[in-house]
């Protein structure tokens, strides 16, 4: 868990440091602080004679670092120089058999597969959970690909905030599959849906094999 959730937030600093270099400003990761010894800052920018020190973390991750505190003060009084903390959501462990794995291609092309046999026996909403796991495993395998392990079970809305992030999915992809995700959670949980029919399966693997297209190593 933990390897995993410094891969996430060093990404995210990778990140927000191309985009603040995209922006003119001159970057520094993982720099000392003249006046705070002892102390590394995430991140630290400047531009036109301005500094700004950014500190990523998880929420959890905040009781155990005495220091932020600290460093806001100075910097709040520090001539030209500024503080912003950017916070990352943790992912929430989902309870999991031990040694599960998430799907290799192979297996996510054998669920799609099943998919259209479970329609074809007119078992839409078997067949639309199983498209759905592997929507999730083929959408791990492309944040994988962008250099973020998800090895953990999390909840759905993890694998899809890392996706849109990273650029796996586009916003309006993203806003699909989270209305999407509201028939999985319902048929998941033993709810009856009105409005659910065999077009929605369709479409989702629609989106699951363009999702696998996308990624030239996956192929």
């Amino acid at each position: 868990m933990i390897e995993d959730i410094e891969i996430v937030q060093k990404n995210y600093i990778e990140k927000k440091a191309a985009e603040y270099r995209s922006r003119g400003y001159e970057v520094e990761e993982n720099c000392p602080l003249d006046f705070l010894p002892g102390f590394r800052a995430d991140l630290v920018v400047r531009k036109n004679g301005e500094a700004k020190v950014i500190e990523v973390r998880f929420r959890t991750s905040l009781a155990g670092s005495p220091q932020i505190e600290e460093l806001a003060r100075i910097l709040h009084d520090k001539p030209g120089w500024s503080f912003e903390l950017m916070l990352v959501g943790e992912p929430e462990r989902l309870d999991s058999p031990e040694g599960v794995q998430s799907f290799a291609r192979e297996e996510i092309l054998q669920r799609l597969d099943e998919t259209k046999k479970a329609l074809d026996h007119g078992l839409s909403e078997a067949a639309f959970l199983l498209v759905w796991s592997a929507f999730e495993a083929a959408t791990r395998e492309l944040i994988a690909a962008e250099g973020v392990s998800i090895a953990r079970v999390t909840k759905t809305g993890h694998v899809l905030d890392q996706a849109v992030h990273h650029g796996v999915i586009s916003r309006e992809d993203y806003d699909y599959l989270a209305n999407m995700r509201r028939y999985r959670n319902a048929i998941a949980h033993g709810f009856d849906v009105s409005d659910f029919n065999d077009e929605k399966v369709t479409e989702l693997i629609a989106v699951v094999r363009r999702l696998l297209d996308s990624e030239p190593e996956l192929v």
